[in-house]
């Protein structure tokens, strides 16, 4: 199981279970695409933080994009950017299927797992993500709004059985979304989502302190 975006896959769900895609994606013919590749690559998987389904984090993923008014482009990546790292979709099944220019973005977003060091994994992650540029760190401020909504979702649920269940610590796992937000704001201060993601830092910060 992964730390930083740990998934559960005990509770399998075929991909015909998967719920209908949201009337905003369904009517976009790349997103409706998209949204199917998502699906079953990330079949059976659950997320060990709020036990919600994987496919869950990647539609949440798109739909702060969406919400937020950005192009289908980067919406699209947004739902596949888990898809190769975290699920089973190849990288030649991506271009296949996506193209290059969303495949270039999945990619700037995929970490390297030849880094055993987790510290050193998630630096080159964010450098990586840094300079591939503005549209690739604001996928990544997106996902580490979900990430961060949905480890507080799992401490309301779980309480204090969520650092069993993710296998680290809610004071790790708030050190190492810090260091994201740092690498978003030192790059895109404007970002639309630099606001929320520090109130829940601060929130999950406050959890992390009391329980020192």
């Amino acid at each position: 199981m992964n730390a930083t975006h740990p998934v559960d896959g005990s509770d399998p769900v075929a991909p015909s279970q998967a719920p209908p895609a949201p009337a905003w994606i369904a009517e976009s013919r790349v997103l409706a695409r998209a949204y199917r590749l998502a699906a079953s690559a990330h079949t059976s998987q659950h997320r060990a933080t709020d036990g919600a389904p994987f496919l869950d984090h990647v539609v949440e993923v798109a739909t702060f994009l969406y919400d937020a008014g950005f192009d289908e482009e980067l919406v699209t990546a947004g739902l596949l950017h888990d898809a190769v790292e975290r699920g089973t979709l190849t990288e030649e099944g991506l271009r296949r299927e996506m193209g290059g220019a969303v495949s270039s973005l999945v990619l700037s977003l995929t970490e390297d797992s030849s880094i055993e060091s987790f510290a050193e994994r998630k630096a080159a992650l964010r450098e990586q993500v840094r300079v591939s540029g503005p549209r690739a760190i604001t996928i990544f401020a997106a996902d580490k709004l979900s990430d961060i909504n949905g480890l507080r979702r799992g401490i309301n649920r779980f309480g204090d059985e969520i650092e069993k269940r993710m296998g680290t610590t809610v004071d790790g796992m708030a050190s190492h979304y810090r260091e994201s937000v740092e690498m978003i704001e030192a790059n895109r201060p404007r970002s639309a989502f630099v606001p929320a993601l520090n109130a829940q830092l601060e929130e999950l910060g406050s959890y992390a302190a009391a329980r020192r």
